[in-house]
């Protein structure tokens, strides 16, 4: 072999210098990468947490949406049979007031005739009003 050219072993203590070198430069790079996995596995498992306590929420939200529309519901039911007994009371009380205006006017009317009756029978029976009766 000739002297110009490395030998075998230079070869691969070159390579293996080569190979350190590379392996040296690798750790601290290696050392971040794991750094960084373990802040992403740590935010992973906050935002896993996250995400669990923003299920929960969306569940109670569900839940208090249903009740709230099944109040709601109940809610109109019950003012329609409010509406229901306001209109039926009010017609009600138009008719009573109806019939207590006609039943007025003719008592009214019988107390103007009874009145009337009175009166003419006093005239009747004690004259113009001069003593003397008409007779």
């Amino acid at each position: 072999m000739a002297q110009d050219s490395p030998s075998r072993l230079d070869r691969i203590e070159a390579a293996l210098a080569t190979h350190n070198e590379i392996l040296t430069q690798l750790a601290p790079l290696t050392a971040q990468v794991t750094q960084l996995l373990a802040r992403t596995h740590e935010q992973v498992e906050q935002h896993g947490s996250r995400l669990d306590r923003i299920e929960a929420n969306l569940d109670r939200l569900e839940e208090q949406t249903q009740r709230n529309a099944e109040s709601l519901g109940r809610l109109e039911l019950q003012m329609e049979q409010l509406r229901e007994i306001v209109t039926t009371s009010t017609t009600e009380t138009i008719q009573l007031v109806a019939q207590q205006a006609i039943q007025s006017e003719r008592d009214r009317q019988t107390w103007q005739a009874e009145i009337r009756r009175i009166w003419e029978h006093l005239e009747r029976q004690f004259g113009n009003g001069n003593g003397r009766s008409e007779q």
